[in-house]
């Protein structure tokens, strides 16, 4: 019934132009208007046909798009165009060019301006009331939100834009009015009763982001923003891709630009291993790797649950990938081999690793069993079996260790820069500090312990931490591999480092709470195997560009000797448990190390 109404409100108005451009042609000489109105109800006739064969009665237009206003002005420039040439060879009756354009201006006037009135309609009885929205960001990211609302008014309406171009403050953008600038965002959502301000700058880096979140009272309206330019595959923005804001918009926004054709020269229809595919950095890793076509991704893990999860991800991602799940031990020398046989892997990239410094200061035997033999196993395989490329996944902590964790990962560096036998395989260590978001990490600890209302627990108020998110870092990893000439140290510009109370001040704040007051924020003393701040480099080490201002090869004025034994020796002396000379043996090689194993007897 909706439909045939629609139809015969077309209909009706088509009839309405045809009758008023009579009218404007002949004014009130009702004979002359009676000569030529069969033409015009001629024309109402075959208007009817094609607007029911042009669809204007399937669209829903409440939620109406240009595209679909354009489709309406096609069905009446047809219905003109059919009427003429009708009319032109049947000669049934005459049609006064003059009164034929009017009825086609008209009636596509009158249609258009039908569905706007509907729209108008729709938005006003549905939005009356509900949320009021503030964009910030008048450029097209906040053009296409607004016009997604427009769409879909139960979601909220637009009351305003805010926005720091002179050139836009003052004016307006679909009806919408652009104020600024946005230092004055609060007094903007007082004036106008805003319930949520979206932040609508893809491009925006962590200095903008920071800003305009200082310039808002969390507590009072609540914050959603689109994710990063990156992230935003397709360029379009719409409120599904909506969230709230994050401390990675702050920390790590940053676009990271890589050379894909260089990376995807080395991985593009190669066989690659993965291993701690199911972690933060592998299964980034992996579904980095995948957009470059592989012709097969092998997932190794230990934990089942994980690995499971990142391959039911490719399977929806990219279905045309070839995927082998494998769950093993990378210190499992038996099962790798295997593995290596099966796979034979071109490309590994090895993140498998105890990464987690207080507790690998209670395990030292599994630090070194996973991080130090794990890694001489996969890269003997790898040499063994053709490899081309080898990247390791190393840490800022692997610099003048406190930690058995960092100390285990300096061995491991050792033994693929200057331990491993001669071989065809190009070899990357990739060193780089913390990244945002991992399992495990200070952030959803901090993030944890706010949902429950506090206290935030911080070690030392003069801790500071680099930070680059997931994404970056394993682009910047995928590009390194590229650089690689044979043993290659690579280190990333993680910038500069971050206060860990800053941080935690600012994830309160983004909770809608203020630090000090609302939270509650302690501090518990640095625990054993931590270090106030990180390093990157050795004073020994210097740093040279690469093609890529974040990638930075580093080169050792030392020279390492007996890497290799020192590595046996450590391979023979864990079964014992004698920690004590275990870590005695690494220190022939790391003499930085300054932990608490220093000091505490083997048979502990």
């Amino acid at each position: 019934m909706r439909k045939v109404a629609l139809i015969l409100i077309d209909i009706a108005l088509t009839a309405l132009a045809g009758v008023a451009a009579l009218f404007m042609r002949f004014g009130f000489d009702f004979q002359e208007m009676a000569k030529y109105s069969p033409s015009v109800w001629i024309y109402v006739l075959v208007s009817a046909v094609i607007y029911i064969l042009n669809g204007n009665h399937k669209v829903i237009w409440a939620y109406a798009s240009p595209s679909d206003m354009f489709s309406l002005f096609r069905g009446t420039l047809l219905s003109y165009l059919f009427t003429v040439l009708m009319l032109h060879f049947w000669k049934i009756a005459i049609l006064p060019r003059s009164v034929g354009v009017m009825m086609f201006l008209g009636s596509s006037v009158l249609l258009m301006m039908s569905r706007i009135f509907w729209q108008w309609i729709s938005g006003y009885s549905v939005s009356k009331g509900e949320k009021r929205v503030l964009i910030i960001g008048a450029g097209d990211a906040g053009t296409m939100l607004l016009e997604d609302f427009e769409r879909r008014p139960s979601l909220g309406r637009v009351v305003a834009f805010l926005d720091d171009s002179k050139r836009k403050i003052g004016r307006k953008i679909r009806g919408v009015p652009v104020w600024g600038p946005i230092t004055r965002a609060m007094e903007v959502v007082e004036k106008l009763n805003v319930d949520e301000v979206i932040i609508a700058i893809p491009s925006a880096s962590k200095d903008q982001m920071r800003r305009i979140l200082d310039s808002l009272d969390l507590r009072k309206v609540r914050v959603r923003t689109l994710p990063g330019i990156y992230e935003l595959t397709d360029g379009k923005a719409r409120v599904g891709h909506l969230r709230e804001v994050s401390v990675e918009d702050i920390l790590g926004r940053e676009e990271v630009k890589v050379n894909l054709e260089e990376i995807g020269s080395y991985i593009g229809g190669k066989r690659v291993l993965v291993t701690g595919a199911g972690g933060s950095i592998g299964s980034e890793l992996v579904r980095q790797i995948a957009k470059l076509k592989p012709s097969l991704i092998a997932l190794l893990g230990k934990g089942e649950n994980s690995i499971y999860t990142i391959d039911e991800r490719l399977a929806d991602e990219f279905p045309d990938v070839g995927r082998v799940r494998i769950i093993g031990d990378v210190a499992d020398q038996r099962w790798m081999r295997r593995v290596f046989e099966d796979v034979r892997p071109e490309i590994v990239f090895h993140a498998a690793a105890h990464k987690h410094v207080h507790l690998m200061e209670e395990n030292p035997y599994e630090a070194f069993r996973v991080n130090v033999l794990g890694t001489k196993t996969i890269a003997e395989l790898s040499c063994e079996f053709g490899v081309e490329r080898f990247v390791f996944i190393s840490t800022d902590k692997a610099v003048n260790p406190t930690s058995i964790m960092g100390l285990s990962k300096r061995v491991a560096e050792l033994y693929l820069l200057y331990g491993v036998k001669e071989c065809g395989t190009k070899i990357a260590v990739v060193r780089f500090g913390n990244v945002i978001g991992s399992r495990g990490s200070v952030i959803p600890k901090f993030q944890e312990q706010i949902k429950r209302g506090g206290p935030v627990t911080i070690t030392d108020p003069r801790m500071k931490r680099y930070f680059m998110s997931i994404p970056e870092a394993v682009s910047l990893v995928l590009q390194a591999g590229a650089y690689t000439q044979g043993r290659d140290l690579m280190v990333l510009d993680m910038g500069d480092q971050i206060s860990i109370e800053e941080l935690a001040k600012t994830l309160i704040m983004l909770s809608g709470f203020v630090p000090g007051e609302d939270i509650e924020i302690v501090y518990t003393g640095i625990r054993p195997g931590e270090k106030l701040y990180e390093e990157l480099l050795y004073s020994y080490e210097r740093v040279y560009d690469t093609p890529h201002r974040k990638v930075l090869r580093v080169k050792s004025a030392r020279t390492f000797e007996d890497v290799g034994k020192v590595v046996e020796e450590i391979e023979k002396l864990l079964p014992g448990g004698d920690f004590r000379a275990l870590v005695k043996a690494a220190k022939r090689i790391v003499p930085e190390y300054s932990g608490r194993w220093n000091d505490v007897d083997g048979d502990k």
